[in-house]
């Protein structure tokens, strides 16, 4: 125990005997002399003094009964704050009386066992730029199960995108932790009677920690990094994860801020996505704790004059400004508000963005993502633009029409630079016109900010573009989207939602659709569905559908060779997990029907062992993990598979080497030949064959974040069938972020051959789409802001030619 925990817990008993002496001896002064030179007080930290700040909330032991009664804490308001109970099968808190607490009431959240995320709300006057500061009393009734989590969020935001400071008791046994992305110990912690202090440096983003009076730590991160001038305005209370029974305590809530100049924040639409709703207003909110006057607040919308079309009402200290002259104002267009507010505290300069999207979005943006599985310095399992992620769960994302001379393609999109949002867009490449479409929004994935959803693409034969939505789980549904035009990504009717996740969907003249698929029954497990004319599918494919595969978990890669109307798939299996994914396994099928090996044997299915007719590459005995990220099929109609292996699932050195190699059959054997070697088991491209020259394209070359996801994107040759390979070229060099997950279309045709997006793979930023050539000479970006219906792409000088490694 720590010298500090220890002085902390000693100033605690003495507070509860200085309280158990003053309610019975009717005089405090010899107990505060007792408890002053008993704990030794005289000296050393003290609590800080509070003259300072800005209280803006108090529970006050929840002694207000027509606020607090008994029972299951109500949705009220307490003054400047907002309290909104745990709903759905959550259990809200309960308001319940103490014996021998700090005050007669706490709040008290019951654990259900439950993976529930529910929570008790507390919405306060948003603030920023400032010094947060949340007190409270807490106990545990046991050290050993997590009981308790607290987390700071932005106004109105649950997501974890928009989480700052989080404490959590018990997650850890015994010990009080912090997440910032990891899971941290803290300190120890008791069952007793605690006082807590969480000092939020808001544009920091981090925090201080006192317990009892005594700081524990300092400076400690938040989950998330934040723009400074973030506003910050609200409290999540909850854990439901613990053991059913058990329970927190949990009293004495009181919030206080630093005085700062007025705070801007905007109510509405949310800043999780910025878009304006059907019948939604534009609102913000000007909050301080000295009055605001109405002519000391302006408004400009795109830089131009606006504060008479806003309506401000409320008080002096918490100023709304609702937008009622919306004249002007187009469909699928970014406006930027800028709101400036000064009073004796300061002036204050807010930008917002909002989107008027209903259909479409004017510009390319891609979706930023992190896992949230950091590890060290060398930050999460993957992170960055993953607009085209992931090779090894969906495919096609891209076709060509060779009928209108267009490429087709879909990603996962957003609505602007600070957002973590998810749209499903759709897009083409016009190769005779050289320009791109504006995107269509082919569907909003409605607060979802993973790109475990993102979609794939097929065409028909009577040129109708389906699109496949993945979900996640089995809670997130997926859906089946079909253009409403030939050829056109303009409208699209939706065919079915229902449970299913990363799809593989091939389009057999005179067959229909094979559609590969993972349902989470078992773990990851590979089940395949078959429908002539696109529109007839199970309502409950884990009922119905027959299974591929199903030993451990597995990721696939599959293809369509149109010559012999066969489908391949290549997978590799988890057996503890799919950290430890390894192997690779190959199985085709000619009749959609039954699936046969490479050597022609028919398997039974569903597969359920490791050791089955279908092994190619047994990459577990040398203990290595496989990342699937290419199925092709050669000249001969051999498959070949691209892939990277590496030591471990951990990102950085120590799980060096990550080898890109391909596995390939010659006729008689699978072989294994290297290609490259990268710094990260994501660092995923694309395989080219073209008669005897093979190419690869992919983000192999270190980047600006070394050691995680993407890097530089580079070409690699071979002239010999895939014998040898040569390192080219750099296409891309002196990026600012990294690149990752170069995808290519499934009939690629130039100059739109490979496709990717960027990203900082170690902290949150903007996302931009990219496209290359086969040569990797012509290097294009995608407009993030388009003012039409299309737009050309942005050339981008390449940098000076390079044959070496860099």
């Amino acid at each position: 125990m720590t010298d500090s925990l220890e002085k902390a817990l000693l100033r605690k008993r003495f507070i509860r005997l200085f309280l158990f002496c003053g309610r019975f001896v009717g005089n405090v002064l010899p107990c505060l002399i007792l408890l002053l030179g008993a704990a030794g007080l005289e000296g050393g930290e003290s609590e800080p003094e509070r003259s300072d700040l800005w209280t803006l909330y108090d529970s006050k032991g929840f002694s207000n009964d027509e606020l607090y009664p008994l029972g299951d804490l109500q949705s009220v308001a307490d003054g400047r704050v907002n309290w909104t109970p745990a709903s759905g099968r959550a259990r809200p808190g309960e308001i319940v009386e103490v014996d021998d607490g700090p005050a007669e009431r706490a709040l008290r959240r019951y654990q259900i066992a439950s993976a529930q995320r529910d929570a008790d709300l507390i919405d306060f006057p948003p603030v920023s730029s400032t010094r947060l500061v949340i007190a409270f009393d807490a106990r545990v009734s046991t050290t050993e199960s997590r009981t308790l989590d607290l987390f700071l969020l932005r106004p109105g935001m649950t997501a974890p995108a928009h989480q700052g400071s989080i404490l959590m008791w018990g997650y850890h046994p015994g010990y009080l932790s912090y997440f910032d992305g990891d899971y941290n110990e803290l300190t120890p912690i008791d069952d007793d009677w605690n006082s807590y202090e969480m000092v939020n440096h808001l544009d920091a983003n981090t925090f201080d920690l006192r317990v009892n009076g005594e700081l524990i730590a300092s400076d400690l991160p938040w989950r998330n990094r934040f723009s400074p001038g973030t506003a910050f305005g609200r409290l999540r209370i909850g854990a439901v994860r613990g053991e059913e029974g058990d329970y927190a305590d949990i009293t004495n809530i009181r919030i206080h801020a630093e005085p700062t100049p007025p705070t801007i924040s905007m109510l509405s639409p949310s800043s999780a996505s910025g878009i304006v709703q059907p019948d939604e207003f534009v609102r913000f909110q000007v909050s301080s704790d000295v009055p605001v006057d109405e002519s000391s607040i302006n408004v400009r919308v795109n830089g131009r004059e606006a504060t008479g079309r806003f309506e401000i009402s409320g008080t002096p200290t918490k100023r709304d400004l609702t937008l009622v002259d919306a004249s002007g104002l187009e469909e699928n267009k970014t406006y930027q508000v800028t709101i400036t507010a000064t009073n004796e505290r300061g002036t204050t300069t807010s930008e917002h963005n909002v989107y008027t999207f209903v259909d479409a979005v004017d510009g390319y943006r891609g979706i930023w993502f992190t896992l949230g599985q950091l590890s060290g310095e060398y930050g999460d399992k993957y992170a960055g633009g993953l607009a085209f992620c992931f090779s090894h769960t969906l495919t096609p994302m891209a076709v060509y029409a060779p009928e209108v001379d267009k490429t087709f393609f879909v990603y996962g999109g957003t609505t602007g630079p600070e957002n973590r949002y998810l749209l499903i867009m759709g897009a083409y490449y016009d190769h005779a016109r050289h320009v791109v479409s504006r995107p269509v929004i082919i569907r909003d994935q409605r607060g979802v900010d993973d790109p475990h959803d993102n979609p794939s693409l097929t065409i028909d034969g009577d040129g109708h573009v389906w699109v496949f939505v993945a979900g996640r789980g089995r809670r997130r549904p997926g859906q089946i989207f079909r253009s409403t035009e030939p050829y056109s990504v303009r409208e699209f009717e939706q065919i079915v939602d229902r449970e299913t996740t990363y799809s593989q969907v091939w389009y057999v003249p005179g067959k229909g659709f094979l559609h590969l698929q993972t349902l989470y029954t078992r773990g990851r497990e590979l089940y395949w569905e078959t429908s002539v004319d696109g529109r007839d599918w199970t309502d409950e494919p884990a009922d119905d559908l027959p299974k591929l595969a199903g030993f451990g978990g597995h990721y696939q890669v599959s293809r369509i060779d149109p010559e012999k109307k066969r489908v391949g798939t290549a997978f590799n299996y988890h057996p503890r997990g799919v950290d430890t994914r390894t192997n690779i396994y190959y199985v085709e099928t000619d009749d959609f029907e039954t699936w046969k090996t490479i050597g022609g044997e028919v398997v039974s299915t569903p597969l359920e062992h490791r050791d089955n007719p279908a092994l190619a590459v047994d990459y577990e005995a040398e203990e290595r993990l496989a990342y699937i990220t290419k199925l092709l099929f050669d000249d001969d109609g051999y498959p070949v598979v691209l892939a990277v292996t590496s030591g471990g699932h951990e990102p950085g050195p120590q799980n060096d080497p990550r080898i890109w190699e391909i596995i390939r059959w010659t006729g008689q054997e699978w072989k294994t030949v290297e290609i490259a070697r990268s710094d990260h088991n994501y660092d995923m491209g694309s395989l080219y064959i073209d008669g005897d020259r093979w190419t690869v394209i992919g983000p192999a070359l270190e980047g600006p974040q070394s050691y995680h996801t993407g890097g530089e994107v580079g070409l690699w040759e071979s002239l010999d069938n895939g014998y040898t390979w040569s390192f080219k070229k750099a296409i891309t060099r002196e990026s600012p972020f990294n690149h990752s997950y170069v995808r290519r279309p499934h009939n690629p045709v130039d100059p739109f051959y490979a496709m990717w997006a960027d990203g900082d793979s170690s902290d949150f930023s903007i996302s931009r789409l990219y496209f290359t050539d086969s040569e990797g000479e012509q290097l294009y970006k995608l407009p993030y802001h388009m003012d039409g219906e299309e737009a050309e792409p942005i050339s981008i000088e390449r940098p000076r030619r390079s044959t070496s490694l860099p």
